[in-house]
C-alpha cells in the first residue's frame, strides 16, 4: 500500500490534517445516536458511545501535556497513559455528550494549534518511565491510531444498535447540531 503522507509536503502535515479530521468524524458519528443508544452496551466488556467519548477527552488531556511537554524540551518525561481506566473509574454514562464532545474538540483544537507551532520540535523525544524514548511524532501517530480504533468502536455500535433494533431513530437533525458553550 503507497504510503498517503507522502502526498503532503511532510508527514507532520499528514498528521496533523488526520488529526482534524478523525476528531470531526467521530463528533459526526456519535451526534447521529439517540440517547438510549449512547449509553448502550453491546456487552458487559464493552463500552457504550458515552464511554469511548469520554476515554478520547482523558487521552487528549493526557495527550496535550505531553506533546506540550515534548515541544518545550526534548527528553522530557512522559507520564503513563491512564486514560483507558477512565471508564471504569469515571460515570460517563452521565454525562451530557455535547460536553464531553466539546471538552474532546476544544483540546483537539489546542493540541493541534501545538503542533503547527512545533517547528522542529517534531524531532524533539520524550522520556516514557516504561517505553524510554518516544519521539513526539511516534505520539502523534498513537494519537491517530487509538482515534481510527475509536471510529471503528462507534461504526460497529451504529451497527449492533441498527441490527438489535431496526426501528432505533437517529438523532433528529435539530439534535444533532453541536450546541457549543
Amino acid at each position: 500500500m503507497p504510503d498517503v503522507s507522502r502526498q503532503y509536503s511532510s508527514p507532520d502535515r499528514y498528521l496533523l490534517k488526520t488529526l482534524r479530521e478523525l476528531a470531526h468524524q467521530i463528533e459526526g458519528l456519535v451526534m447521529e445516536l439517540d440517547a438510549p443508544t449512547l449509553r448502550w452496551r453491546p456487552a458487559a466488556d464493552q463500552w457504550c458511545a458515552l464511554e469511548i467519548v469520554g476515554f478520547l477527552r482523558e487521552s487528549e488531556r493526557e495527550d496535550l501535556a505531553a506533546v506540550q511537554a515534548m515541544i518545550a524540551r526534548d527528553g522530557a518525561p512522559l507520564a503513563e497513559r491512564r486514560a483507558q481506566h477512565a471508564p471504569a473509574e469515571h460515570d460517563f454514562r452521565r454525562n451530557h455528550v455535547e460536553a464531553l464532545l466539546w471538552d474532546f474538540a476544544d483540546l483537539r483544537e489546542r493540541l493541534v494549534w501545538a503542533l503547527r507551532a512545533a517547528g522542529e520540535s517534531w524531532q524533539h523525544r520524550g522520556l516514557h518511565p516504561y517505553r524510554g524514548d518516544v519521539t513526539l511524532q511516534q505520539w502523534v501517530r498513537e494519537i491517530n491510531e487509538r482515534d481510527l480504533e475509536a471510529m471503528w468502536q462507534l461504526h460497529r455500535l451504529h451497527e449492533q444498535a441498527a441490527a438489535r433494533d431496526p426501528r432505533t431513530p437517529a438523532r433528529s437533525q435539530a439534535e444533532r447540531a453541536p450546541q457549543r458553550r
